[in-house]
């Protein structure tokens, strides 16, 4: 039996859809989950950017994760969910197919990544998480935010 001291906590986890792949984000970067919002497109602006949105006076950049991972793009419809992830101080949504649940997953239930899942670069991977009928492939934000 293992010393609860020395036991690793759980990582509570986000879980949505991007394209087939289910995928996570830990709970701590996560600010909020959003479907009623309007892209506002920007010239010039990556491919990855699907554009801004206005959350509550706050002008907060989509990030198409469709894009970041060059899997067929996604068309926003009424059931089409963002993100909301903070990091280094600002707001950033992040365009989903689906969002799932959240998840407590435990220490013992997580491994490293591969080098690529699906195509998509391991470098965008933080860890992969074993659940009883699936794989989630958690998300490693600060890679994945990345200029």
């Amino acid at each position: 039996m293992m010393n609860a001291a020395t036991e690793s906590p759980d990582v509570e986890l986000a879980l949505f859809q991007i394209g087939e792949m289910l995928c996570g984000l830990d709970t701590r970067h996560v600010q909020e989950i959003n479907h009623n919002f309007e892209i506002t497109p920007v010239h010039r602006a990556p491919d990855y950017v699907r554009g801004v949105i206005n959350l509550r006076g706050e002008i907060v950049t989509v990030i198409d994760l469709h894009e970041k991972f060059s899997i067929p793009p996604s068309e926003v419809h009424d059931d089409t969910q963002v993100v909301v992830v903070r990091y280094e101080e600002e707001c950033i949504a992040l365009l989903v197919d689906t969002i799932y649940d959240v998840v407590n997953a435990h220490q013992s239930d997580i491994s490293t990544p591969p080098s690529n899942v699906d195509g998509i670069s391991g470098s965008f991977i933080s860890c992969i998480y074993r659940m009883e009928k699936n794989l989630v492939v958690v998300l490693d934000l600060e890679e994945l935010l990345k200029k």
